[in-house]
């Protein structure tokens, strides 16, 4: 496999922030929860890009939350 130097492997957690508009705390709650893995390399903690990019994927795959009101209902 060959890697493209510009193709970013992975995300420190203020990367992550700015790539993907979510909080720090956000994000940091997603990860105690499980939800979003990470790794360590020496006291930097980082996240896959694929694993970014999969925790993205199961919010747009998940329904609605109930109780919230859409534009259209506005």
């Amino acid at each position: 496999m060959q890697i493209d130097i510009n193709d970013r492997l992975a995300y420190g957690i203020s990367q992550a922030v700015k790539a993907t508009s979510v909080g720090r705390s956000k994000l940091y709650q997603e990860i105690k929860a499980g939800r979003l893995k990470t790794f360590k390399v020496g006291t930097r903690t980082l996240i896959a890009t694929e694993d970014l990019s999969a925790w993205l994927s199961d919010y747009r795959s998940a329904p609605p939350l109930v109780g919230k009101r859409s534009n259209e209902d506005n």
